[in-house]
């Protein structure tokens, strides 16, 4: 394991590096960023370095750069932190509640990471001396998820954590955390991964894929690797691809077409996608998973509507959905650039929307109406989601 294998993510590695070569070493981090990009990867080679028993130092790679610090690979702790059971090493995530010896604990939810979780898992065991001497280190999941009660807790091991204790906190949305709980960290943010490099390893890990698919994936994922092989997971590009179709629908509009009988197939798709949602949460509830089927839905819709923009700008960018150009250059043939931001404008309305809980079926109505006007040249309607 090396520091070096978390790729695209050179200032992040940089930071890491200064701190360890200096005697000001934060103890507590927030390593935030879109997931699937390393920083989870990162947290876990920063904790073998402050656990290893002999750490080496290297060569700077260039002269204003300090030595770069690596993890031993061969001593007891290394092993045990790439075995997982390193007893100075501690992750701390959601499903953790399922462990708890409170009966009435463990039947709770694991859609939080609640204050009880933080006590029994964190805060009670970063009291105790480290069982191998040299360091205690915990990493937090999906850090946004914390509770205020939890991070309220929190604060003062933050703020004056015992010697020789590290807190690595992993979130991709800081702006959901208490302010209180930011500023006590040493921010580090993490890049959206190159699509080229996403979809080479989307080969290397689904290599049955279609190429088609999962290029539209590492396209249309964020920079998120995760993101991307949930893309894939959830059976996104075929219905993607039924879209694009209906676009062409509302675009050409046969005699008698209603774009507004376009809203039950889409909520009927998102529902599709959201078992698949609800699958890998168990424990989230049949409207929020149908909310994230619909979202996920409305940014493939809207990723046509990205790709015709980009093309009428004359943006040198590799078109999202490159197996349907056919509907990318309708779209440009028939829309200005004004008429697609518009569009891109109700798309967004829409998802705003959905986000707040309205109806969804009345949301998409409304969406694929506003759309066909658009489309016509005639002024979308001024409507409240």
């Amino acid at each position: 394991m090396s520091i070096r294998e978390v790729q695209h993510q050179a200032r992040a590695i940089r930071i890491i590096q200064r701190a360890l070569a200096s005697t000001r070493m934060p103890h507590a981090y927030l390593f935030t960023g879109p997931e699937g990009v390393g920083r989870e990867m990162m947290a876990m080679r920063l904790a073998q370095i402050l656990l290893c028993k002999s750490p080496v130092v290297g060569q700077a790679p260039a002269e204003d750069e300090p030595p770069y610090t690596e993890a031993c690979n061969a001593c007891d702790d290394c092993r045990m932190v790439q075995a997982g059971t390193h007893p100075d090493l501690f992750v701390i995530h959601r499903l953790l509640v399922r462990e708890h010896p409170d009966p009435t604990i463990r039947r709770q939810k694991a859609l939080a990471i609640s204050a009880e979780v933080v006590r029994h898992f964190l805060i009670e065991p970063v009291g105790r001396r480290p069982s191998r001497g040299r360091a205690k280190v915990f990493i937090i999941r999906e850090a946004e998820r914390l509770t205020d009660t939890a991070q309220n807790r929190l604060l003062k091991t933050l703020e004056e954590p015992p010697p020789s204790t590290f807190l690595i906190l992993i979130t991709s949305a800081q702006d959901r955390m208490l302010p209180t709980t930011r500023s006590r960290c040493q921010r580090v943010s993490f890049q959206p991964l190159p699509a080229q490099f996403v979809t080479e390893q989307l080969a290397a890990l689904r290599p049955d894929t279609p190429d088609a698919e999962r290029l539209f994936a590492a396209r249309h994922c964020g920079g998120s690797l995760g993101a991307a092989l949930r893309l894939i997971e959830d059976g996104l590009f075929a219905t993607k691809r039924t879209w694009g179709d209906r676009l062409v629908e509302l675009l050409r509009p046969a005699r008698g077409f209603a774009p507004h009988l376009l809203a039950q197939p889409f909520i009927t798709d998102a529902k599709e996608i959201s078992k698949q949602v609800a699958e890998r949460e168990p424990d989230i509830s049949e409207s929020d998973a149908i909310r994230m089927g619909v979202q996920t839905l409305l940014a493939a819709l809207a990723s046509f509507y990205q790709d015709a923009q980009r093309r009428v700008s004359g943006a040198d960018v590799p078109p999202t959905n490159a197996d349907q150009l056919g509907v990318i250059d309708l779209l440009a043939q028939t829309h200005s650039s004004r008429q697609l931001v518009a569009a891109l404008h109700q798309l967004a309305q829409a998802d705003a929307a959905i986000g707040r809980n309205a109806a969804a079926e009345l949301t998409a109505e409304t969406l694929f109406i506003q759309l066909a006007n658009i489309s016509q040249g005639r002024p979308a309607l001024r409507v409240a989601l």
